[in-house]
């Protein structure tokens, strides 16, 4: 008796169910492995469209109409002087916020501390105003623009002296910004690299591996800023103490948001920390040129303090220094103490009697 041959091998019609003692047996539907690469290929696509908007998005809001709010300036004047001032504010948005002082001596130690940004001098016919140009020409131009028409109304020119004028090697002011987003970027970077090929290394080799990058970062751009280009007449040293640590808290935040919120946190600390950090971070316009709602942020992340501590220590008899060795000591301690408990939180699950082998948990250091 000869065999015919299984039809369906050939003609690629499935085989009918089985039978298992008279029983039918359902067949497994074919797996669909398109569904395990769709996360994969669609988490990095979200990403990177909210991202982008997102940074377009907070430098448009900080940059693309700025106008001035409370900027703090110091007046020596008549009282009919101002009020004039006064009024014009009032007129623009509360451009300034204006504070009186008995002598020119004490409005020019005003400028030089950074109590104001600038200083208007009314007497004998004269209008003088004392301006830092280390504040950047927006703050020049606003309170030229501003208090010119003032000196108009009383027949009077309008001189200007610069103070804290900037050096050769940054005539737009903006080379702190350009330190400061490059430590940023390089410390963000570092934070997910520690995160990914590091990921294993026990706690001490992790943070012996951040602190070196922090001093050998915050050692060669000081030395960029200040020794090659000339654009932050800053003490070396202290401009890379500052640097340092900030490079060293963004490594840690970056790390520490990695840990707590797995991939997800690369999408928090890049708009935390890039984003809205550099946007705030006063390197480009004071404080007072923000918008009110991105404004507070200046104070808080990282980045703004810096800023201001780098400029303080260059201009402005260290204004901002002090306030931000803590506040960046404290970006550096509490983020790297989260890491620390969250880290050895996972272990513990992972180790609890009936968790998964694969769980997915970082090996104990």
């Amino acid at each position: 008796m000869s065999s015919v041959p299984d039809s369906s091998a050939t003609t690629g019609e499935q085989t009918p169910p089985e039978r298992h003692h008279g029983r039918h047996v359902p067949q497994r539907p074919p797996r669909r492995g398109h569904r395990r690469h769709l996360p994969g290929a669609v988490i990095p696509l979200v990403v990177g469209l909210v991202i982008g908007p997102v940074f377009v998005a907070l430098y448009l809001a900080a940059f693309h109409a700025p106008v001035p709010h409370h900027l703090p300036i110091g007046v020596v004047a008549p009282e009919q002087v101002v009020t004039s001032i006064e009024q014009h504010s009032a007129e623009h948005g509360d451009a300034f916020a204006v504070t009186t002082f008995p002598t020119e001596r004490d409005a020019r130690d005003g400028v030089t501390d950074h109590t104001v940004d600038g200083a208007l001098i009314v007497d004998d016919g004269r209008a003088h105003l004392f301006v830092a140009g280390a504040n950047g020409p927006a703050v020049t131009q606003t309170l030229v623009g501003a208090l010119t028409p003032v000196a108009t109304a009383l027949h009077i020119e309008l001189s200007t002296t610069d103070l804290k004028p900037l050096p050769a090697g940054d005539t737009r002011g903006l080379s702190v910004f350009y330190a400061a987003f490059g430590i940023v970027l390089g410390a963000f970077l570092f934070g997910l690299t520690i995160m990914g090929v590091g990921r294993s290394l026990p706690h001490v080799w992790r943070a012996a591996s951040a602190v070196v990058f922090a001093v050998l970062a915050g050692l060669v751009v000081a030395w960029l800023v200040d020794t090659v280009f000339g654009a932050l007449p800053a003490p070396f040293l202290l401009a890379a103490s500052i640097i340092a640590m900030l490079g060293l808290a963004i490594a840690v935040s970056t790390a520490t948001l990695l840990r707590v919120f797995g991939g997800a946190g690369t999408f928090v600390a890049s708009i935390v920390l890039l984003a809205l950090g550099n946007a705030t971070s006063t390197g480009v316009l004071p404080a007072q040129f923000l918008p009110d709602w991105l404004e507070p942020f200046t104070h808080v992340l990282p980045v703004g303090i810096a800023v201001r501590a780098l400029r303080g220590g260059a201009y402005f008899q260290n204004d901002g220094v002090a306030s931000a060795f803590v506040g960046l000591a404290l970006w550096i301690i509490i983020p790297a103490a989260v890491f620390v408990l969250v880290h050895e939180f996972q272990i513990r699950s992972d180790r609890a009697p009936g968790a998964s082998s694969d769980a997915g948990g970082i090996p104990a250091s």
